[in-house]
């Protein structure tokens, strides 16, 4: 790059992931040497696969704000968010089944023995224990309480995490208003097609006004549709239907004027799921099935008769065969497209972009920067895939053949090595770029039912009435805890209310 030079970064689709992209690009690269332009199609959707109009993110979203910025409670008005500790799973385990599965801290080791062997060793004893019975998140879920985690590391209320229940368009107003904040700005008309240079490479945006954009690189940000990464380069695309076979979503959002709970939930089905978001005044309702195995009920399942009719998906899971091709980075739907049985959308956008701005090239030939991009991306959208793949797997439906069927299916090599492990002995092994942390993935198989044959010898040396003492004094701190926090719609309300504190958006 020369001195004075400015370069362009394009970003086609001005959906969620388009202006969280732009967001990013604008606040992290040089304002003098970068411009960001957004270029809007005629379908521009969320960019995250269009599961319906609320978007449920994972506690990564607060340092992703506050990277730009943001001020949380503005996003929550804008919104019309609400706060969650966690997702309620019933029917997975077995038919009349349920478990929570907070964000955070569960339980806690004693000594160098880590918390979830403890629990092996109480029930190869005879002992009922739940592991979210001592998680501060779990617990106070189900009381509806809620108060953002203290700042004193020697307190119980540290010890969770949160993320954040979403309206998908007011979040892509407020990511828009951010990214327009950090200098970037929407073309000034919208996509006809890509013009293609001699090596095959991207050349140009051309616009429907008759404009062309050149860029220093561009983003795919079309959700599904991958306009660029697809249409235009025919970047090839690997399905993930083998293992994860649902195809067919509907969704609605509903009037609820009831206080949001701090939670949201996911009911198994006889051939998929069904899931409930809470927002303020309303509740999105998403239904997910496998056309393969019948009709899931339609609007009825979705608890609708009459009115507006429910918004229709058709979805395929899987991946983009190379994310970063040439000059074109796919990010959202456009790269990866994974049923949001678990809220990874907005987590897969916030950490590819992050990689693109540590590896962002110099030149339109960036073939060491896409390779280990690449690497990295395909790395962390599989582990988010085996995370999915994992439920299914150890269902305990016996009576639905769906059930049984994504049950027989041999999983991932991968997968397949964790579980054994865990089956074995409680070890969790991980991987590079593994999305999910070792308590989230215990967490999930213990929930499921997948207990350890067998806990590990540090567990046998610890007398169990220390073991017995060691947990009672947890969920008593636990239970102080979550009393001394307000109704999850009172925090939500001041939440609401607090003033702006310097905030882009």
């Amino acid at each position: 790059m020369t001195v004075g030079e400015m370069r362009t970064v394009a970003i086609l689709g001005g959906t969620v992931a388009g202006w969280m992209a732009a967001a990013t690009l604008a606040r992290r690269l040089p304002r003098r040497h970068y411009r960001v332009i957004v270029v809007e199609t005629d379908r521009d959707g969320d960019g995250l696969g269009d599961f319906g109009t609320t978007l449920t993110a994972l506690p990564s979203i607060r340092p992703f704000h506050d990277s730009l910025g943001i001020d949380e409670n503005l996003i929550l008005r804008a919104t019309r968010g609400s706060f969650s500790l966690g997702v309620a799973f019933a029917g997975w385990a077995e038919r009349d089944s349920a478990y929570f599965l907070p964000f955070g801290t569960v339980g806690a080791p004693l000594g160098p023995v880590a918390f979830h062997q403890l629990l092996t060793r109480l029930r190869q004893l005879g002992r009922p224990v739940r592991a979210a019975d001592y998680a501060i998140a779990a617990i106070a879920a189900q009381a509806g309480r809620f108060a953002r985690p203290s700042t004193d590391q020697h307190s119980i209320s540290s010890h969770y995490a949160y993320g954040l229940h979403l309206d998908a368009w007011g979040y892509l107003a407020a990511m828009r208003a951010t990214a327009e904040a950090h200098g970037a700005r929407a073309a000034a008309a919208p996509f006809r097609r890509a013009l293609l240079g001699t090596s095959g490479e991207i050349a140009a945006l051309e616009l429907a006004n008759g404009d062309s954009l050149a860029a220093l690189l561009f983003v795919d940000a079309t959700g599904s549709d991958a306009l660029l990464s697809e249409a235009a380069l025919g970047v090839g695309f690997e399905s993930w239907r083998q293992w994860l076979p649902c195809d067919q979503a509907m969704a609605v959002l509903v009037p609820d004027p009831s206080d949001p709970p701090p939670l949201g939930h996911v009911e198994a089905l006889a051939n998929g799921w069904r899931s409930g978001t809470p927002l303020a005044g309303e509740a999105g309702r998403l239904l997910c099935w496998s056309s393969a195995f019948g009709d899931a009920g339609g609007a009825a399942a979705l608890g609708v008769e009459g009115g507006e009719l429910p918004h229709l998906i058709a979805f395929e899971n899987g991946r983009r065969a190379a994310p970063w091709y040439r000059n074109c980075v796919a990010i959202g739907a456009a790269a990866c497209v994974l049923e949001p049985l678990h809220p990874v959308a907005l987590h897969l956008v916030q950490s590819a972009l992050a990689r693109l701005v540590t590896l962002f090239p110099d030149s339109p030939e960036a073939a060491v920067e896409s390779a280990e991009y690449n690497r990295m991306t395909i790395n962390e959208t599989e582990s988010a895939r085996d995370f999915l793949i994992a439920q299914y797997a150890t269902n305990g439906r016996l009576a639905d053949p769906f059930w049984n069927a994504v049950r027989s299916i041999r999983p991932p090599d991968r997968l397949a090595y964790k579980v054994a492990q865990f089956a074995s002995a409680g070890r969790m092994p991980m991987f590079d770029d593994d999305m999910f942390e070792e308590a989230d993935w215990i967490g999930l198989l213990d929930a499921q039912g997948l207990h350890p044959r067998r806990h590990d010898a540090l567990a046998g040396s610890i007398p169990v009435e220390r073991i017995e003492q060691h947990l009672a004094r947890l969920r008593e701190a636990i239970i102080a805890g979550v009393k001394a926090m307000p109704p999850h719609g009172e925090y939500l309300r001041r939440a609401y209310s607090a003033p702006p504190r310097g905030a882009a958006a």
